[in-house]
């Protein structure tokens, strides 16, 4: 299978064209005219599609993309992520990542600048990736100027890189502020984690401005997922039992995303009236995959919080010496994290990120327009249905 449905096409369409200020009645109307031309995407590896593979700071290796690709894709996942079904959904083509110059990238329909690692915040020399999302912004800059001076040149390069009013009507998506959060605990308190937000939604904002001043007018955010269900986390920050919720999830991790979450609607309600012409579609992503870990069985899956690919079995599967698909030695014993046989069972893919089956159910989620401000769900009530 390609992707979801021809049907997802035509809602995401209609949806986009609600938050875009489209009135019900206009929607039949007006629906086959809306067209994003190009998608830019900035973000960190739930959305990396092959940036931080193509910049060389590791390879990835099997089981990786083995439920879609069939080999490792340069995505930290079994298959499609989140945006690549938004991409579909839209019938545009997967987005290439900006670094990525092997197999002749068609960059018409945009570009991704998503790097796994990285931050909001400027890097630091203990960082896990350089390119932060100011960094990100300055790539897109280079691109968008290169591709500038390519046009004036000519029809040599215009089939394969974006017309220059794609700019200003492609539609600019973010899926940030993970790691800005999730690796300060490690040597932060929760209050000093939870104070740090606003400086990190400054450094947030700054882009977006920039970007808006060189005249992108379609945003569309997503707040960051609940990362105390991550099994990363709850190996290290979980083995006090009293510091986990209900659902066996770090509760201090789950409470400073919402409060980050709460701030970043602030702030796109905030920019909406500064952004003059401008649309910014916020999208509750920690709803969403909360409400998946918390009814997981009602949608079909086994295991919430257990890694499918990993080393240690039940109840996380999750060992940070032994990554997965990577072999180790431990006590004097070499092990292998493996993938598991049906990743279609399990919410969490390899400790950190998502499943294929769980990322498509969280863009069905997305397309039903229930958890977006502005919402739509009224309007567009039915799902995509999962093919795998």
């Amino acid at each position: 299978m390609r992707g979801p449905p021809h049907a997802a096409a035509v809602l995401l369409v209609a949806a986009a064209a609600l938050c875009l200020g489209g009135r019900a009645e206009e929607l039949e109307a007006s629906s086959p005219e809306f067209n994003y031309p190009a998608v830019f995407n900035f973000g960190d590896s739930n959305s990396d599609t092959g940036g931080r593979v193509a910049a060389g700071f590791e390879s990835i290796s099997p089981p990786y993309g083995s439920t879609f690709f069939g080999s490792p894709s340069g995505r930290f996942c079994d298959g499609r992520l989140i945006i690549d079904f938004l991409m579909d959904a839209m019938d545009m083509p997967f987005l290439n990542a900006y670094l990525d110059s092997v197999g002749a990238p068609n960059l018409r329909a945009g570009v991704n600048f998503a790097q796994a690692g990285c931050s909001i915040t400027p890097a630091t020399a203990t960082s896990v990736s350089p390119f932060s999302f100011g960094l990100q912004i300055k790539q897109f800059f280079a691109f968008k100027d290169k591709v500038t001076k390519l046009l004036s040149k000519g029809d040599t390069y215009r089939r394969y890189i974006p017309q220059s009013d794609y700019f200003s009507q492609g539609l600019y998506t973010f899926d940030i502020g993970q790691n800005d959060l999730a690796g300060e605990f490690y040597w932060k308190t929760e209050d000093q984690v939870a104070a740090s937000i606003p400086t990190i939604l400054l450094e947030f904002e700054t882009g977006l401005k920039k970007l808006y001043e060189q005249g992108a007018r379609k945003f569309w955010i997503h707040n960051t997922g609940p990362l105390g269900c991550l099994p990363q986390n709850v190996a290290f920050f979980g083995k006090d039992r009293s510091q986990l919720d209900e659902l066996r999830c770090v509760a201090k991790h789950n409470r400073v995303a919402k409060l980050f979450n709460l701030q970043l609607h602030a702030l796109c309600t905030k920019l909406r009236g500064e952004f003059a012409g401008a649309s910014i579609t916020y999208v509750d992503i920690y709803t969403i995959k909360y409400s998946l870990i918390a009814n997981y069985s009602r949608y079909g899956f086994e295991n919430p919080i257990q890694a499918c690919c990993g080393y240690g079995g039940p109840p996380l599967n999750y060992d940070s010496r032994v990554p997965c698909g990577q072999t180790a030695s431990l006590n004097g014993n070499l092990v292998t994290a493996k993938g598991c046989k049906d990743s279609t069972e399990f919410v969490n893919w390899d400790g950190i990120h998502y499943t294929e089956a769980a990322n498509f159910h969280i863009a069905s989620q997305i397309l039903t327009g229930r958890y977006s401000d502005p919402p739509f769900a009224d309007k567009m009530p039915f799902l995509i249905k999962p093919k795998f």
